[in-house]
């Protein structure tokens, strides 16, 4: 068949369309400078600009990447503050509202990642809470004055500069943008803690809900946003939403109904629908296959009691898989580790409807011979004839 971009190949790919051969893109994860002390493993300077990583990814590693894109539409309310202070070992962050104070405080030790603030955003806060940011409905009341949309139009600005820098430097090398938008019960864990919110689940069901309205919200005015501009991959953030936290009929309670309309929504405006899972995959394989994704990106292949024939028998007959080598047990472990992961791929999905890619990414920190495996390997096999 007649030669794709690298755009039209991973688009095609993810819809489950035909390809000239099989697309490899990977998720590049420099870390924080605290994760980085055994050291930097990428071909290219820390710290460096995008531009200057896309082009050796592409024109040196010859991978189908794609531009990442994270629009922020909010912003704090005008007569909203913020103060930080120390406490021996904890750090707080408070916030002044018109709904009342808004507080969080963590324990500040050498595996903080991010000096004196404490972040809504980050996976680090989950194993560093004192205390969560949002605990009762007072809580999320003055959260609501924090991050709420922003109808003067000034971060829309902001946010449209950085989207057409992505849509500029994807369209040098023909590649497609990826915006990522929503968070679910993820970004619940993040403000509320894990155990705490697995308790809510039973105790106090209803405060989920109202924060998961709020943040399902935003996730909609964004998913318009983003598609009027012109990206080309709307990629849902689902990696806590898992059988390690929830089960099935707990997760279609609280997020199946909001992920089914932010798909469809995505969908509908000419986006591909992909959804981010990692591991705790097994038991709700039922329930993924309902939530209407065009593919499902980050599974971990090595996964204890993960059965890839039955992931792709229950989930492939309507979703492309974004797939490769696990982080966690190949990249670390070495190239044939990693190559025999390759292997495994390509013997169990079919080439219609599959992305090449680590489950979720390659850091910064591991050997980077096993990626140039993953991709020689890559090359290899992804011809229709291989």
């Amino acid at each position: 068949m007649k030669a794709m971009t690298s755009r039209e190949r991973l688009l095609s790919a993810l819809r489950r369309q035909p390809v000239d051969y099989v697309p490899c893109s990977v998720a590049f994860n420099p870390l924080y400078p605290v994760q980085r002390k055994p050291g930097w493993n990428f071909p290219w300077p820390q710290g460096c600009p995008i531009e200057q990583r896309i082009a050796y990814q592409v024109e040196q590693l010859g991978l189908d990447q794609t531009v990442p894109t994270r629009p922020n539409l909010c912003r704090p309310h005008p007569d909203v503050t913020s103060r930080v202070w120390l406490e021996g070992d904890v750090l707080h962050k408070a916030y002044a509202t018109l709904a009342g104070e808004l507080h969080a405080a963590i324990r500040y030790n050498d595996l903080w990642a991010h000096g004196q603030d404490i972040p809504f955003d980050s996976d680090f806060t989950v194993g560093h809470f004192v205390k969560p940011w949002i605990q009762t409905e007072a809580d999320l009341a003055c959260f609501k004055y924090v991050f709420q949309l922003d109808e003067s139009g000034q971060t829309l600005r902001a946010s449209r500069q950085e989207f057409d820098r992505a849509r500029r430097l994807a369209d040098r090398y023909r590649l497609a943008v990826t915006a990522f938008i929503g968070d679910g019960l993820t970004g619940a864990q993040r403000v509320m803690g894990a155990e705490p919110l697995c308790v809510m689940t039973v105790e106090n069901p209803g405060l989920i809900d109202a924060w998961l309205e709020h943040e399902h919200r935003i996730t909609m005015r964004t998913i318009e946003t983003l598609a009027d501009w012109g990206a080309d991959i709307f990629d849902r953030n689902g990696f806590y939403e898992t059988a390690d936290f929830y089960g099935p009929k707990t997760l279609e309670r609280f997020v199946g109904p909001l992920i089914r309309r932010e798909m469809d929504a995505a969908r509908s405006l000419g986006m591909v629908a992909l959804y981010t899972i990692h591991t705790g995959i097994m038991p709700i394989l039922d329930y993924l296959a309902t939530l209407k994704t065009d593919a499902l990106f980050g599974i971990d292949i090595a996964f204890h009691g993960i059965d890839l024939t039955q992931v792709r028998d229950r989930l492939g007959t309507t979703n492309g898989f974004w797939i490769g080598p696990s982080s966690t047990f190949h990249l670390w472990k070495g190239p044939e580790a990693t190559r025999r992961a390759v292997q495994k791929v390509f013997e169990v999905f079919p080439r219609h409807g599959l992305v090449l890619g680590p489950g979720v990414s390659a850091h910064s920190i591991m050997p980077w011979e096993s990626t140039l495996a993953m991709i020689d390997e890559w090359k290899k096999l992804r011809s229709p004839g291989a």
